[in-house]
């Protein structure tokens, strides 16, 4: 997870600094949580698999004032085309919780002004509120004057030469719990759309809330279902669409509409250009949702005929995309055993860092583990705030602390059966504020043996402080310690020594060698990440024996090893 905010408190202080910097080339979609701010840029999304998350729906606003009639290098207006605020042509990108605006104003003055020119596939909008006059959302492919603008920015969406003459269209666009607000033809484009629980807003100029140009071989092409249609233009003087091509397809399906809408609902563009069969409503609600005052060309959809007009059908494709379906994730909150490590640390490797690559196909695995971080501590640097607004039901909260707890250190302290259940409750309520499920592990052992050449417990009370807490509050807890600690006995200390940090001289990373007791290497933390799979799965796993008292004269070992990467 990345976090931009325009006072540089985050990661980036700009949303293209950020999309241009990450690496998405991951299975898990990149998180880039957006506080709240308006940024005044132009924003290229031109990768894919990113999530972009605003802090707050109405105060996290991306805004521009680019218009049809602003003047290029050649001395000539630009067009509608080149007037976005954000354009997105990457696949996989996923919009939610933030507002696009296009201030460039009245389209009288200005022409055409876009807020969100969508190019890409398998696009997804939640609660977002997209904002302009004239042509305020565009669903289609790019073409080489769009590509020269956003250039060197390569762009994976379908170019064509001409939007208006473009053949049938690959790419789909998903909107769910969206505010669209606009005028005169203000969602347009030829991709297929669905529009799930949306809101349409005319502005007070009036106009029509589409204009769709579906190539005529393409069967589908903007869907609202359960959407509210509504306004502050004067009454009738919204219509439902009309036809930017001949083949056109729009439908509307259990929509409610009020009195700002036509009674005729669709209307012709011209004669080349007229309201089909290819335009229809199904049970639509409102004041002015008489059937006898439709436009006569227009259908009226059976029951039957509704029923097939499905998701599944409209975009779902070759590779049954289902956006309604959430692809949860598990976002995990830990120290330095759970932590990502670079490069120059390997083979130093956090078990959470293993767990992304063993994670079940149908999960994601956000891992938000930092070096050095309590229970405490984490909370402090407002990383749990930052993930909260993450979350979503079906989610998980993973959470494993207690190396640093047990830290002398004021900033990271937490006595185990007051204050580390408090702050662990902390995590337990966030999680439940979303929806999301949250999951105890209690930490991993240490590689410590007793004179008898056995592991000694080193964590103290606080694995059984977890265990506690589950049990109060309903929650799971996976006893990673005894787990681990079987494993470990079990492999031995010449075994051990090859799952923990045991590098020899003379290694590229390492030029000296590093004896760590506390930091996994690489084939221990997939082991240790497979231990939590099969606890998580239900699956028998070897425990250890009952806890011992953790010896008084450990302590400054375990300070000193635990501190190797702390900042």
């Amino acid at each position: 997870m990345y976090i931009i905010a325009k006072d540089g408190s985050g990661d980036f202080t700009s949303i293209q600094a950020a999309v241009d910097a990450v690496d998405t080339s991951g299975r898990a979609p990149v998180i880039l949580l957006v506080r709240m701010d308006e940024y005044h840029e132009r924003v290229v999304v031109n990768k894919d698999n990113i999530r972009i998350v605003g802090e707050d729906r109405d105060r996290t606003v991306i805004t521009n004032s680019a218009c049809a009639k602003d003047l290029g290098p050649d001395g000539k207006e630009k067009g509608t085309f080149l007037s976005f605020t954000m354009i997105v042509t990457g696949n996989n990108v996923e919009v939610e919780n933030l507002t696009v605006r296009n201030d460039a104003g009245d389209g009288d003055t200005a022409g055409q002004a876009v807020a969100v020119y969508a190019a890409g596939d398998r696009g997804v909008w939640r609660n977002c509120r997209l904002i302009a006059c004239q042509d305020t959302l565009f669903c289609g492919p790019t073409m080489p004057k769009v590509e020269k603008e956003i250039s060197p920015r390569i762009s994976a969406a379908q170019c064509v030469e001409s939007c208006g003459d473009c053949p049938p269209t690959r790419a789909r666009q998903y909107f769910e719990n969206c505010f669209i607000r606009g005028d005169v033809d203000f969602i347009f484009g030829p991709y297929r759309c669905w529009f799930e629980g949306c809101t349409l807003y005319m502005n007070a100029r009036g106009g029509m809330y589409t204009a769709a140009n579906t190539p005529e071989k393409q069967p589908f092409g903007m869907v609202f279902h359960h959407c509210v249609l509504t306004g502050e233009c004067g009454e009738g003087q919204a219509y439902l669409g009309r036809p930017w091509r001949a083949f056109a397809r729009t439908l509307f399906l259990e929509c409610e509409m009020d009195e700002h809408v036509s009674p005729r609902g669709f209307l012709d563009w011209d004669e080349k250009r007229p309201v089909t069969e290819r335009y229809g409503e199904w049970r639509t609600r409102g004041a002015r949702a008489a059937q006898e005052t439709r436009h006569p060309r227009q259908k009226r959809l059976t029951d039957e005929e509704a029923a097939v007009v499905t998701l599944r059908e409209v975009i779902g494709g070759y590779d049954d995309w289902r956006p309604d379906r959430r692809v949860p994730t598990w976002y995990l909150c830990g120290d330095f055993t759970m932590a990502d490590y670079g490069e120059e640390s390997f083979p130093m490797t956090g078990w959470g860092q293993a767990l992304k690559r063993l994670a079940p196909d149908n999960v994601y695995v956000e891992n938000c583990a930092v070096n050095g971080r309590s229970s405490k501590s984490f909370i402090a640097e407002k990383r749990l705030g930052f993930i909260e607004l993450c979350l979503r039901p079906g989610d998980r909260l993973i959470v494993s602390f207690s190396h640093n707890d047990e830290k002398s250190d004021p900033l990271r302290y937490t006595s185990p059966r007051v204050t580390f259940p408090e702050y662990l409750t902390m995590y337990l309520d966030a999680a439940r504020r979303q929806g999301a499920e949250a999951v105890l592990a209690t930490p991993v052992a240490r590689r410590h043996y007793g004179p008898d050449g056995r592991l000694m417990y080193t964590h103290g009370d606080y694995p059984a402080a977890m265990r506690d807490l589950a049990i109060k509050c309903g929650v799971r807890c996976l006893d990673l310690e005894a787990a681990s600690m079987a494993m470990f006995e079990k492999e031995g200390p010449e075994g051990t020594g090859r799952l923990f940090c045991h590098v020899p001289a003379g290694s590229k990373n390492y030029p000296v060698g590093l004896r760590d007791n506390s930091h996994l290497q690489f084939a221990g933390a997939v082991r240790v990440a497979q231990l939590f799979l099969d606890m998580d799965a239900g699956m028998k796993v070897e425990t250890a024996r009952a806890p011992e008292a953790r010896p008084a004269d450990i302590q400054d070992l375990v300070s000193r090893e635990d501190s190797v990467y702390a900042p």
